[in-house]
């Protein structure tokens, strides 16, 4: 796991992109939001096209706005509005520890409102917060995803890559079902960072597909059977 934590240690919101709020209103729920914050804003968005196209503009002319990118900064000291980013800009936020208070406005991402629920963002339609369910994988999926993130660092070297195919490819073989937007969200639960959860989305995808992974055998086969007896062990506690 990443030496940063892995959770947004800065109050989280979230404008969801349903069938219950269209458009308009999810924008408008943004933009009271950052006018009711106190101190300097920054808006953050995926493409400065759509930015214009938006009812933000009008809302806020004269607030600094920026491109989200691999490398965009994210140590602005104040309210940050973040619309429609994608997964792999998410993770950019559990480290904004300067920023006072975060609203992420919900795209098309089919990744934004599992990452949004793992963080336990407050929807700013109901001003409750957001919930994973208890089943998005099975107790020995749980286990071995819980076992796995200690080991990964955030993609800073080749090892990670390996071991989760390993991990997975072994859960796969052993008969378990491997769902890639359920890995994700419970692999943020567990405290991966945003590309640890990423990366573990991506090969259950390729699983999923049929894609033959190539082994690099970090794990030995007998794992499974550690994750269930750890498995059944937690299960057979009172």
């Amino acid at each position: 796991m990443g030496i940063t934590p892995a959770h947004v240690r800065r109050p989280l919101y979230a404008a969801l992109r349903d069938g219950r709020t269209p458009l308009e209103d999810q924008e408008a729920l943004a933009a009271n939001w950052l006018r009711a914050q106190p101190g300097s804003p920054m808006i953050l968005v995926s493409a400065i096209r759509d930015f214009g196209n938006s009812t933000l503009a009008d809302d806020f002319p004269r607030t600094a706005v920026e491109k989200l990118g691999r490398h965009t900064s994210v140590s602005h000291r104040g309210p940050l509005l973040v619309a429609w980013p994608a997964a792999e800009n998410l993770s950019q936020l559990q480290h904004a520890d300067e920023a006072t208070a975060i609203c992420v406005i919900e795209g098309g991402d089919v990744l934004q409102q599992p990452w949004l629920r793992a963080q336990r963002a407050i929807d700013l339609a109901t001003g409750e917060r957001l919930e994973s369910r208890s089943d998005l994988v099975s107790a020995v999926v749980a286990v071995a995803l819980k076992s796995l993130v200690p080991k990964l660092n955030g993609l800073s070297s080749s090892f990670d890559r390996p071991t989760v195919i390993d991990a997975l490819c072994h859960l796969k073989a052993g008969g378990y079902e491997i769902d890639p937007a359920g890995v994700y969200e419970f692999a943020l639960q567990a405290g991966a960072e945003g590309d640890e959860a990423l990366l573990m989305h991506e090969v259950a995808n390729g699983l999923r597909k049929g894609h033959n992974y190539r082994r690099s055998q970090r794990l030995k086969p007998e794992i499974v059977r550690r994750w269930e007896s750890e498995a059944a062990a937690l299960t057979d506690l009172p």
